[in-house]
């Protein structure tokens, strides 16, 4: 008497689970990449708009008053107490009642009125004031310096900005001895 048995497959096998398992990790390692890649590059090409638009206040700001930006502000270096601030500071975490935000709102604001673009409030892509520096005509020594643009390092270190988020701006009244 011969007894056949017949085994019926009910499910997959240990080897074929793992391979899926695999297969699935392989996928999601290279879509989390592929959306670093993209927040990094967004965050980029936020900073980059950004800094477009407050060169372009300032510019309308110098033509329509006929003042350089520290005229138009009426400060010498607004964020000079954020670039003042303790190495490894988080300009973020900063309360908006802070001196550093407070300077910044206020030249930010101050350039939208003379310029009737309004960047009132623009944070970097990490919720931290740009560097806006009204530098040109501001100290005798240095009378050819060129008001800026640009980023912050984060964590602060000692007015280091992250070097291709900077912008310096031709000089409103060109000095002849420049």
């Amino acid at each position: 008497m011969s007894v056949n048995i017949v085994r019926k497959k009910n499910g997959f096998t240990i080897v074929e689970l793992l391979i899926v398992i695999v297969v699935i990790a392989i996928l999601a390692a290279i879509s989390i990449v592929a959306y670093n890649g993209v927040t990094a590059r967004a965050q980029e090409s936020k900073m980059k708009s950004d800094i477009n638009q407050i060169h372009k206040a300032i510019l309308a700001a110098r033509i329509n008053t006929g003042k350089t930006m520290q005229g138009v502000t009426g400060a010498y270096a607004s964020v000079q107490s954020c670039g003042d601030k303790a190495n490894g500071s988080d300009l973020a975490a900063l309360p908006q009642s802070d001196a550093c935000w407070v300077s910044y709102n206020a030249a930010l604001d101050k350039i939208s009125v003379a310029s009737g673009h309004n960047i009132r409030g623009m944070k970097d892509a990490w919720g931290r004031p740009y560097l806006v520096y009204e530098a040109e005509g501001g100290t005798p020594s240095q009378p050819c310096r060129k008001d800026e643009i640009g980023v912050f390092a984060n964590p602060l270190s000692s007015w280091t900005q992250i070097g291709k988020y900077h912008l310096d701006i031709a000089l409103y009244s060109p000095q002849t001895s420049c």
